[in-house]
């Protein structure tokens, strides 16, 4: 075909024929036939209208990542170009005659249609260039590449042009980073919350907050392992709780795929809670020790539970003496391992502070002479002998003995651990590895296991979902039978009541100050009555089911997002204690407690810090794929409103997004960083690939279908999404100084803020239409081609409509 195709060209060009000719007969072949370009990708004679003249484009080739230009003379018509090693500068110098008409031309075109590279060809010569920059760079000062014939580009440099232009090559970036030298198209300045840092966005702190301080970061401790048995007992909840349906989203909830080949204790579920004490229980009749594996995905309370068994369900059974030792539990928490030791060195230098520390294993004569009986015989009956009617000596030798192991550590550990492993249960509870490098886990798991073999420990060790999935065909994992346990998550409410409980106990009947939002003192006689007051505006409110949506499974995220909104939450205290007092209940504004977990401690969004990731930036660097978070959420959320749907094939998911011209790397970075941020979830808990299988969470169908219609949402996620355009970046600046310059007018300042939201959220909107265009285009499947913003737009001037009226009702026009 390319010897067919150069012998025409050449037939061409000695014929004189025109551009149309040209076009039909070489261009478009190499086009559609060797670049692989699409009848979808590609539009002819596209109108370019500017000061009321009107021109038309040859070709604009067009995907949701890519634009480019092409502009075709006749093939009769050479151009003089004066390269050096292929690169023409594209000085005024060396643009000139037919040739340099031709480069400004198409220059033209692409900054009319903001396209930034442009080709021009005489179906012969092919010059690729950048034709509008936004790097600075003076058009005059870039550079182009030539091929100066096609025996040059389609045979001699075949390679370096088809992978310059070729469809697959310039949805990857080719043109970037053969023409620029870099492929991110975005600059971190261009996000509000830099341009806002000290311009009237700080953060509110509850004037009530200092009085429950102690108490609430007790309470509400990520981890409450270190509590007394008979509170931290009361703070456990020990039942799950799973929606199939939501309602309000009008979504279906998946469930990931079973893990296991044989079925898992479930010990929050009614009929399975004393499954695992059962277990614990008759480890002692066992031949040989247990293999435990506890799973759960992050934040689902795997530590919890390996402490609530240990204290609280099973701590009986290590009260009772079998073989008149008692049954111990060594807790081995990976949390404070450093890299300057191995794995197993960290495991030994934790037992040895368990033997250092137990009455009885530090014990010569009740456990360390006879752990150590066939070698204090050997030395007796050995090089000894002679002195055995020296009795000091024979101590002393086998003093040094044991000296010398104690020193070693390992030996004496060794010989500590199998002896009391032989008369009673021993317990190997390790914990969080899963928070170490996947290089080092691997190592873990063969030492630990391996160890536990060694001495007859029963090993219980603590996992995510996906770091078993990753693991359980190692050859490790496979040399021991695992009984698995599933921790699946308690319902949030379950865990903020017990929490709040706990937390007006510690407080007592202690009393305070604090200033209220009026200036006045507020005297609280009884502190628990401030945790009632913040107890009432989340249990069983709207505010008690956002904390159960954004965090996800999480009750880790669930426990920092009640910190956060209790902390910097509450506007108006002294009205909150008043309303208490009087109706005994208050409920807290949604908006505020929403606000508060998304800030948390910043005075600004940034989702690097939040809990709850921004829908509205793929964070991909650049701005042609910016949506592609959202657009891949959102098919998902569309695919689940069909109660027969369960997961998305990966491979479906990169077909679709090939076809609108949108890489595989960024593909999968987009999948990577949705399963990240708890937005969906792969089907078998491993990591995002392309043989996966996707389902959306229900904070993914959430954020689809409800907060990005939601104005505290959008107001504060907007904070840090990147604004391209020009004239949407001037105004939302422009509008962030008016809002810190009516600080004192409530109305005026809400009124900013909902023009300032509306103007971003149609930015928002005309971004998500970009690449919605190339999936309509492509005739992609209907779950594709819906854009979320359309129904949102109504509920979010529906919520803005409200905030207005409520502003006006109760701070005047």
């Amino acid at each position: 075909m390319i010897e067919e195709l150069i012998k025409v060209s050449k037939q061409l060009s000695l014929a004189d024929v025109n551009e149309a000719t040209t076009r039909l007969k070489v261009i478009d072949k190499i086009l559609f036939d060797i670049l692989e370009w699409t009848h979808e990708d590609v539009t002819v004679e596209e109108r370019v209208s500017e000061d009321k003249n009107t021109t038309f484009a040859d070709y604009v080739i067009r995907t949701a990542n890519a634009a480019l230009i092409i502009e075709a003379k006749k093939i009769g018509l050479p151009f003089r170009t004066i390269e050096k090693g292929r690169r023409l500068k594209l000085s005024k110098s060396n643009l000139e005659g037919a040739f340099g008409d031709a480069i400004i031309q198409a220059r033209d075109y692409c900054r009319k249609l903001s396209i930034q590279f442009a080709v021009v060809t005489n179906g012969e010569q092919w010059i690729i260039f950048p034709a509008n920059r936004i790097d600075q760079v003076a058009f005059h000062q870039s550079s182009a590449i030539v091929f100066n014939s096609l025996q040059s580009a389609l045979v001699d440099d075949y390679a370096d042009f088809h992978g310059l232009l070729s469809r697959k090559s310039v949805i990857n970036s080719s043109l970037e980073n053969r023409l620029l030298g870099y492929t991110e198209d975005q600059v971190e300045e261009r996000r509000l919350k830099n341009f806002f840092k000290t311009a009237g966005y700080q953060t509110t702190d509850n004037p009530m907050y200092p009085l429950i301080d102690e108490a609430i970061t007790t309470a509400f401790s990520d981890t409450i392992t270190e509590m007394d048995a008979s509170l931290f007992e009361k703070c456990y909840v020990n039942s799950s709780d799973r929606m199939k349906f939501d309602r309000k989203i009008n979504m279906h909830i998946s469930k990931s795929q079973s893990m296991f080949n044989k079925s898992p204790i479930r010990p929050l579920n009614r009929s399975s809670n004393s499954s695992f004490k059962e277990i614990l229980s008759n480890a002692h009749k066992k031949a040989k020790p247990l293999a435990i594996v506890i799973l759960g995905s992050v934040g689902s309370g795997k530590t919890t539970f390996q402490h609530y068994t240990r204290n609280v369900s099973s701590a009986a059974i290590f009260e009772k003496e079998i073989n008149g030792y008692y049954p111990q539990w060594f807790q081995i928490d990976f949390l404070g391992y450093t890299e300057d030791q191995t794995p197993i060195d960290y495991v030994y230098e934790t037992l040895m502070n368990y033997i250092i520390q137990d009455e009885v294993l530090s014990d010569y004569e009740k456990c360390i002479k006879h752990a150590y009986e066939s070698e204090i015989k050997a030395i007796k009956k050995g090089p000894s002998f002679l002195l055995s009617k020296n009795q000091d000596e024979i101590d002393k030798k086998i003093s040094e003995k044991l000296q010398r192991d104690y020193d070693d550590k390992k030996p004496y550990i060794n010989k500590i651990l199998s002896f009391l492993s032989s008369k009673t249960p021993l317990y190997l509870a390790v914990d969080n590895v899963d928070q170490l490098d996947e290089s080092i886990q691997s190592k873990v798991f063969k030492e630990t296991l391996a160890f536990s073999q060694k001495v007859k420990l029963n090993l219980i060790i603590s996992l995510r979902n996906s770091t078993y999935v990753e693991h359980r065909n190692s050859p490790t994992f496979n040399a021991f039978d695992f009984d698995p346990i599933l921790i699946e998550p308690p319902k949030v409410e379950s865990v903020l009541s017990k929490r709040f409980f706990l937390a007006r106990g510690i407080i007592g009947g202690s009393s305070g100050d604090f200033i209220s939002e009026n200036g006045f003192t507020v005297h609280v006689k009884n502190l628990s009555t401030i945790i009632e007051l913040v107890q009432s505006s989340v249990l069983g409110t709207e505010v008690g089911k956002l904390l159960e949506i954004l965090a996800g499974g999480d009750i880790r995220n669930a426990l920092r997002m009640t910190r956060h909104f209790l902390e910097h939450g509450y506007s108006s205290p002294g009205k909150a204690i008043n309303t208490y007092n009087s109706k005994g209940y208050y409920t807290l504004p949604r908006h505020e407690a929403l606000r508060a977990i998304l800030v948390g401690n910043n005075a600004v969004y940034s989702e690097e810090s939040s809990l709850i990731g921004n829908p509205f930036d793929s964070r991909l660097g650049r701005t042609n794929l910016q949506m592609t978070r959202l657009f891949i959420l959102s098919a998902l959320v569309q695919y689940s409103t069909d109660s027969s749907f369960q997961y998305l094939d990966g491979i479906e998911i990169r077909k679709n997004m090939r076809d609108i011209g949108i890489s595989d790397e960024y593909t999968l970075k987009s999948l990577d960083d949705l399963c990240k941020l708890r937005f969906i979830h792969t089907a078998t808990h491993e990591k995002a690939n392309f043989s996966s299988n996707f389902y959306p969470s229900r904070l993914g169908g959430h954020i689809v279908r409800d907060l990005i219609s939601n104005f505290t949402f959008v107001e504060n996620t907007m904070m840090d999404t990147f604004i391209s355009d020009e004239k949407t970046w001037i105004k939302l600046s422009e509008l962030g100084k008016d809002i810190g310059n009516a600080s004192g007018n409530v109305v005026k300042r809400l009124e900013y803020r909902i023009n300032k939201v509306g103007i971003f959220f149609d930015y928002m909107n005309d971004l998500y239409n970009q690449i919605l265009m190339e999936g309509k285009k492509r005739n992609l499947p209907k779950e594709w081609k819906t854009n979320p913003f359309d129904d949102a737009k109504r509920q979010l001037h529906g919520n803005m409509k409200k905030a207005m009226e409520s502003a006006v009702r109760n701070y005047g026009t």
